[in-house]
């Protein structure tokens, strides 16, 4: 049963069609994967089905009493706000239905006969209804989702916050709501693999209906079970994820081709027929003039092929590329990197993975010599020519045109050794006639991309810095990228959250922890992660033996006091049964341990708190757990007794 529809839906932009008379419906339980070229209308599409904007004709239907929740790639936040109130205050009417139940469990204590079952059904509707919105432990799911989309300090006001770091924030806030339909635009944009993979995970686990713009092909391989591409004003929908929408748009575009060899050469056929001579035309057949017309008429719009990028060979490399000794590096009381000992050869292709703010971009930094160590020595080969893109894209003059960004005011080009003219070099990079006079800061994200990527191919380096360079790329241009770099003789680092593209692209992946610490990985990226996450799982449950350790000797020197301050007792001897109690507790508190950190993973599933999800089961699990808590420290007790006789 459709959720959310839209029925011949066109929309342009200024005098260019991104759409027309698309039709589009959302299921329940069903999540889809929206692609295409940058700029082609996947938000404006999102935009719309989100309500935000309106079609220019068409129709948008929402079943009632859905609730649509909605992520895009520049959201408002209150800047005062910290970044725990705007998440708490995305749970909309969770304040007033608080207060609603106070109310009726107030009234219930006097209440009598048919008035007592008017309350009951109330409290019924009320406890769904703040289930709904986040259910009675609602700060737990705060805490642990700001944690789990690494928002470093949830006390922080949002208003200083990076546009990473609200985004995340924003992510946060819809996740906690539960909208019964997600329309999120580039959720993984400014997450590194670590994030997304937890959200890949609780995508998994709510199966919550949504609609996402996304080019993490990883994500849409995992997640969704349906792709629908906006190519060429339409929708085409392909079941699966994104290997088989690979393979069936082939098939497609394949048949497209045939099709259209079909009407080009009946289309010649007609054209030699029509032209026979002046005087026949006008006692031709006018239903044969129509279909000629018609032929003429059916000539699809021209679409640019998938890039093909080539990146020029710059001078030969030699025996030393870069080389750094012994490097660190620290920002206050933070140490980015420590003695970090790396040897950049010329057949390598970096990868450079790590939670935000572990010192990626200070490393690029250093690496290019842009930035001093603290500490260590870099050492460059004399033919070393860097070239690069940065996070920031601040090489772009936002107020020039893509021309002028790209070529200045030349008209010719100079590619390697190729002189190309420049409305051809940039009609490789997907800009017509039309856009190549548009205004940088008119441009999508995507867009500034690919002009970025245009100025790297002129610059002639041969040591590549790459900086997210996967940003905002649609999967056409990605797909360019990775070729372009497998086929480039020169030395590449490249810093993305990409995890297909390091796969396919990078010879090594260096890890950094954020602390200092990095480590140099050969193989793919998805290997290391799975490594470092079973790592950090062993550390999480030392940390726990480490603290019940800590708890039972805090135990026995507090007894060890208590009793020196006594009047010394003789030490009794434990009887049989005392020594198989004593026995039988040490396991005992193990169990009692893993149930408590059964409940806590429980208490923290969304699954408690979706749509559908018993109501009272929360408070069950609450109060299962205090009275495991409870027997816990019980035992922990009686232990300390039996131990220190």
């Amino acid at each position: 049963m459709s959720l959310l529809r839209l029925t011949g839906a066109t929309k342009g932009f200024n005098d260019r069609t991104l759409f027309e008379g698309v039709d589009f419906e959302l299921g329940e339980g069903e999540r889809v994967g929206l692609v295409g070229r940058n700029g082609c209308g996947k938000s404006s599409l999102l935009r719309i089905l989100a309500g935000v904007d309106p079609p220019d004709e068409g129709e948008r239907t929402l079943r009632r009493g859905v609730r649509v929740g909605y992520l895009e790639q520049e959201p408002a936040l209150d800047p005062d706000a910290t970044a725990r109130e705007v998440v708490r205050a995305g749970i909309e009417g969770r304040a007033d239905t608080l207060a609603a139940l106070a109310a009726v469990h107030a009234s219930l204590e006097s209440a009598e006969g048919a008035r007592m079952q008017e309350l009951l059904a109330e409290l019924e509707r009320l406890e769904a209804e703040l289930a709904e919105r986040g259910g009675h432990d609602v700060e737990h799911r705060i805490e642990a989702t700001l944690d789990a989309l690494d928002v470093a300090d949830p006390d922080a006001r949002t208003g200083p916050m990076s546009g990473g770091e609200r985004r995340r924030v924003a992510l946060a806030r819809l996740l906690v709501s539960r909208p019964d339909v997600l329309l999120l635009d580039e959720p993984t944009n400014h997450l590194d693999a670590f994030v997304t993979d937890w959200l890949e995970d609780w995508f998994l686990e709510t199966r919550q209906p949504l609609v996402l713009v996304t080019h993490d092909r990883y994500l849409l391989e995992r997640v969704v079970d349906r792709i629908v591409e906006v190519d060429a004003k339409k929708l085409h929908g392909y079941a699966g994820g994104y290997s088989d929408y690979i393979e069936a748009r082939a098939l497609r575009i394949a048949a497209e081709e045939r099709a259209e060899q079909g009407r080009l050469a009946l289309l010649r056929r007609e054209t030699a027929w029509i032209r026979r001579g002046p005087p026949a035309r006008t006692t031709k057949s006018k239903a044969r003039i129509k279909a000629y017309d018609d032929l003429v008429d059916a000539a699809p719009d021209v679409a640019p092929e998938d890039l093909e990028l080539r990146i020029p060979p710059g001078p030969r490399l030699g025996a030393r590329v870069v080389n750094l000794e012994g490097i660190s590096k620290a920002f206050g009381a933070r140490t980015l990197v420590s003695k970090l000992d790396l040897e950049i050869t010329a057949d390598m292709r970096l990868g450079i993975v790590g939670p935000n703010g572990a010192g990626k971009s200070t490393l690029m930094r250093i690496v290019s010599g842009e930035l001093e160590p603290d500490a260590g020595t870099r050492a460059v080969g004399e033919t070393v020519r860097f070239m690069g893109i940065d996070q920031g894209r601040s090489d772009l003059d936002l107020e020039g045109s893509v021309a002028q960004n790209v070529a200045g005011r030349q008209d010719i080009v100079r590619v390697g050794s190729t002189e190309v003219r420049v409305e051809s070099f940039l009609a490789k990079f997907g800009f017509d006639e039309r856009m190549r006079t548009n205004l940088v800061r008119t441009l999508s994200g995507g867009e500034r991309a690919r002009v970025m990527l245009a100025k790297l191919l002129l610059e002639g380096g041969n040591v590549a810095l790459l900086d997210e360079p996967t940003n905002d790329l649609d999967l056409s241009t990605l797909r360019g990228l990775e070729e372009a770099l497998l086929a480039w003789p020169g030395a590449a680092l490249v810093v993305t959250h990409d995890r297909w593209f390091l796969d396919r692209v990078a010879t090594h992946v260096l890890y950094l922890d954020g602390r200092g610490g990095a480590r140099l990985h050969h193989g793919d990226v998805s290997a290391l992660l799975k490594g470092i996450r079973e790592e950090r799982e062993e550390e999480r449950l030392a940390e726990q033996r480490a603290r019940r350790q800590a708890a039972a000797r805090s135990a026995e020197e507090k007894e060890a006091a208590r009793a020196d301050a006594a009047e010394p007792a003789k030490k009794r001897r434990l009887t049989p049964w005392e020594e198989k109690e004593l026995a039988e507790l040490e396991g005992a508190i193990a169990a009692d341990e893993e149930r408590l950190a059964a409940l806590d993973a429980q208490l923290a599933s969304p699954d408690l708190w979706g749509p559908g999800a018993d109501p009272a089961e929360p408070r069950r699990l609450q109060t299962e757990r205090e009275a495991a808590q409870a027997e816990l420290d019980r035992r922990y007790e009686r232990w300390t007794e039996l131990a220190d006789a």
